[in-house]
């Protein structure tokens, strides 16, 4: 392993060194940028980046991008004081998909599960037999 540091690296190659800057600049704008919005807020938006004194930013959701044109006029000027200026504002919808987990198992009543386990004597097959009592006993708890 390489006793290198990774500003040592990037100062070997003038490319490399200009996207290193390019890269800790455009954090230290999202920094800035997320510092001025609401607690809520903060984690559905990331600035991308000023581009001829326009500010790019990707909402993750539709409701996310509305609230930002409503604080649009109010965050530029705080952003400029911050160092990063900027007199518009983009916003772009980024919608990043949703994980729902599906809830565990079913839910019976407490009369399925009595019809359940009154059917149960009379099922022929003995491995549906102990799956069916299984199955009751684990919703009965």
């Amino acid at each position: 392993m390489s006793s290198q540091t990774f500003q040592d690296f990037l100062r070997r190659d003038s490319r490399l060194a200009q996207l290193g800057a390019e890269a800790r600049q455009r954090l230290a704008l999202d920094r800035a940028f997320r510092k001025l919005l609401p607690e809520p807020l903060q984690a559905c938006c990331q600035a991308a980046g000023i581009n001829q004194g326009e500010l790019v930013v990707f909402a993750h959701t539709g409701i996310a991008a509305a609230r930002l044109r409503m604080l649009g006029p109010s965050l530029l000027p705080a952003l400029s004081a911050a160092g990063h200026a900027a007199d518009r504002l983009r916003i772009r919808v980024s919608l990043q998909p949703v994980r729902r987990s599906r809830p565990k198992g079913i839910g019976f009543t407490p009369g399925a599960l009595d019809c359940i386990a009154a059917s149960v004597a009379s099922v022929p097959h003995p491995d549906v037999r102990a799956a069916l009592e299984n199955l009751v006993a684990r919703h009965r708890r």
